[in-house]
């Protein structure tokens, strides 16, 4: 059990800290190529790097074996590039989108280099932003699941959230709790040095940027910002163009076909919409529940004034993280053996409790934009305390719920180590079925349910950019 432990944590680490460093180490340049220079096609690849943020584990496993072919530790290193270098660029970008571009015309008329003025000024006003982004992906990273799952074939590939999964599967219930134990160890102070740069964060944003950006000239500016951004560009859409073109097949096409015959498959023993629809009912229900308990709990933050109620508030935003997806899946899974949910209800709540965190941290950053002044003024013109929260504060709020919900749904339609814990106990979902797919062999399903789980990602991150 020792030896078991020292090889799954220590590579874990190892592969926690190589997937982080490459996915900060990609990221920064093109974040300040972003800053730096306007050029046509932005604002569609900031929106694509907020798709690639929710992309569902199982279909860029997909595509990083059409793509690479590769399996092991640099499949499951470059699975979590796709997903997490457009997530670094995504929060980067948002800091940078706070300053002054004429920060940097002022020290280079000074006769400061480029790489002076990024080292000087830029870099020290981001630093809080890149350490927080680091020590979350590490989190996300050592704490993965699917991926790890289906491209590790080894002890080496395993991280602590599998081996308590088999530990459970195997009913070695002590052994689950022991590696649970020192995952915890491990997570609890990295996740709080993580909030402490993260609340540094908010200093940072203070300076306006009305200041018109440079547009991109490869024939005046450097041809290397070029040649990096496409082989970013190739590296991380790569693997999603090769889904596209691999999906135009006959067979794929029949898979499509077969949904309008709403006939049983014989894989799933279901009809395929029947699965869809599941998915997107669980979704849209625990995207509901996710925004309204990340509202209470923002409310509630701002209500209490005390030190202990304020860090039993925050421990409320921390809960699933400490967890951790294999446990929160464990506990709905005794819950169901008693029969006191239904099994619709345990999957709702199971990714309420797994989303809220993150709707929360969305909900919070419009809120404390709330100045209280406003709701006095309102107040001032004569509306009740009531009217003014129905015609001040909730408009002001309500853009941040459905960006928060547009995220929930997102995350509910991917599988993580709960829903494969529960299986069948919340219904049959979409990354299920796709499971289930790579099981039979049946290569063509698989791409073509992992398309349609595609299609309704892009169509959240379309909502999602439009209420920004």
């Amino acid at each position: 059990m020792l030896n078991q432990i020292l090889v799954v944590f220590g590579c874990s680490i190892v592969q926690a800290f190589m997937s982080t460093f490459l996915s900060l180490l990609l990221a920064l340049p093109i974040a300040h190529f972003f800053y730096k220079f306007h050029f046509f096609g932005k604002k569609f690849f900031i929106a694509l790097a907020s798709m690639l943020c929710i992309m569902p584990t199982k279909l860029v496993v997909l595509c990083i074996q059409l793509f690479y072919g590769a399996t092991g530790f640099t499949g499951i290193i470059l699975a979590h590039l796709m997903l997490n270098v457009s997530f670094t660029l995504y929060i980067i970008n948002a800091t940078y989108e706070k300053f002054d571009t004429t920060l940097l015309w002022l020290a280079a008329d000074s006769g400061a280099s480029s790489w002076r003025c990024y080292k000087d000024i830029v870099f020290p006003l981001i630093r809080p932003t890149v350490i927080s982004i680091g020590l979350l992906l590490f989190l996300l990273h050592f704490a993965s699941f699917s991926i790890p799952l289906l491209l590790g074939g080894s002890l080496y590939h395993y991280t602590p959230e599998i081996m308590m999964y088999n530990m459970y599967s195997e009913g070695n219930n002590w052994a689950m709790f022991l590696f649970w134990l020192v995952r915890l160890a491990i997570i609890i102070p990295l996740f709080f040095a993580h909030n402490i740069f993260s609340s540094q964060k908010a200093k940072v944003g203070s300076i306006p940027n009305p200041t018109p950006k440079t547009r991109y000239n490869p024939f005046a500016h450097s041809f290397w910002w070029l040649l990096y951004g496409l082989l970013v560009i190739v590296m991380i859409l790569g693997p999603l163009v090769a889904l596209v073109v691999r999906s135009c097949d006959v067979k794929v096409f029949a898979f499509f076909s077969s949904l309008f015959a709403c006939a049983t498959d014989p894989v799933l023993g279901v009809a395929v919409y029947r699965v869809i629809v599941n998915s997107l009912l669980l979704a849209i229900v625990s995207g509901i529940g996710s925004v309204l308990v990340s509202f209470f709990i923002g409310v509630l933050e701002f209500k209490v004034k005390n030190k202990v109620g304020q860090a039993l508030v925050s421990f409320l935003t921390v809960i699933a993280f400490f967890v951790g997806t294999v446990g929160v899946g464990v506990i709905f899974a005794y819950l169901s053996y008693g029969k006191f949910l239904s099994s619709f209800f345990i999957g709702v709540l199971c990714h309420i409790i797994l989303n809220y965190a993150f709707a929360y941290r969305i909900v919070r950053a419009q809120m404390i934009l709330y100045h209280p002044d406003l709701h006095k003024s309102a107040q001032t013109f004569g509306a009740t305390y009531k009217k003014a929260i129905w015609t001040v504060a909730l408009p002001f709020v309500f853009p941040s719920l459905l960006r928060a919900f547009c995220v929930s749904f997102g995350l509910s339609l991917t599988e993580v180590g709960a829903g494969t814990v529960l299986q069948g106990k919340i219904g049959l979902t979409m990354p299920m079925a796709i499971r289930l797919y790579r099981k039979s062999g049946n290569q063509e399903s698989v791409i073509g349910l992992s398309l349609i789980l595609l299609g309704l990602v892009l169509f959240v991150t379309y909502l999602f950019a439009r209420k920004k």
